[in-house]
């Protein structure tokens, strides 16, 4: 009765050794006719913001800007000639109270004007920046796969992190360096930037804000009249937002 037992369990190991053998088989003719694994680089953050500052974006954004600024200064105007008018106004006069509603009315619309206008530049560079995005991430794919490569990355390669404004940029940078360590020779952002024709942005002396429209918080009028008869000046109110930059250098 052992030599049946005997028998099948040698079988049995036979045919486990032959599926065995058959799996690795095919597993080394798949690894064999699969292509090499090459991986590249590329600083495409850095490459998209020397983008928007060409002639292609740039202008466009500025004429934006120059268009909300228009409607602000008329605004600021408005407010500072009522304001004028306000300080010769008797405190007797029954025109006077008429008048202050007037002035915190636009004031109230002054800032109203400001906070639409940063959201209207920000989701216009925000377009911009998504539109220019796209074109660089096609151009960045057909680059490394004319060159050979079977991955490419977005990475900056610099460890340095300039900017250390706040938490939220400093962390912003960590993450836009994925790779710590790769070989130069597999970094195509030059090779990009010169097909491309993309020029390097000169570095601003002092960090600039993203955006270069008023700020939102600038000094406005109270909103309340518990001293009616003496407005709040508008003479250096949004001025100092309207003198950013978004980044043009």
């Amino acid at each position: 009765m052992r030599r049946p037992t005997i028998r099948l369990t040698a079988l049995a190991l036979m045919i486990a050794a032959l599926v065995t053998l058959t799996h690795s088989v095919r597993g080394n003719a798949q690894d064999a006719g699969a292509p090499p694994a090459r991986i590249a680089t590329i600083d495409l953050l850095g490459l998209l913001e020397d983008m928007l500052q060409t002639d292609a974006y740039k202008p466009d954004r500025d004429e934006f800007r120059g268009e909300w600024e228009s409607k602000i200064k008329d605004m600021q105007d408005s407010l500072a000639q009522i304001e004028g008018e306000l300080r010769l106004a008797s405190p007797t006069d029954p025109n006077t109270r008429q008048l202050q509603q007037r002035y915190q009315q636009t004031g109230y619309q002054y800032q109203q004007l400001q906070r639409q206008a940063g959201m209207e530049f920000d989701r216009f560079s925000a377009d911009q920046a998504a539109s220019a995005y796209a074109m660089l991430h096609e151009k960045a794919a057909e680059l490394a796969a004319e060159l050979g490569y079977t991955h490419l990355i977005a990475s900056r390669r610099s460890g340095e992190i300039a900017d250390r404004g706040s938490l939220a940029t400093v962390t912003q940078e960590i993450l836009a360096r994925g790779v710590i360590l790769s070989p130069s020779a597999d970094d195509l952002t030059e090779t990009l930037r010169d097909r491309l024709s993309i020029p390097v942005r000169p570095k601003p002396e002092s960090a600039q804000p993203a955006t270069d429209m008023p700020n939102a918080d600038a000094e406005t009028p109270d909103s309340g009249d518990s001293n009616p008869g003496t407005p709040t000046s508008t003479k250096n109110g949004g001025d100092d937002g309207e003198n950013g930059t978004d980044n043009d250098g």
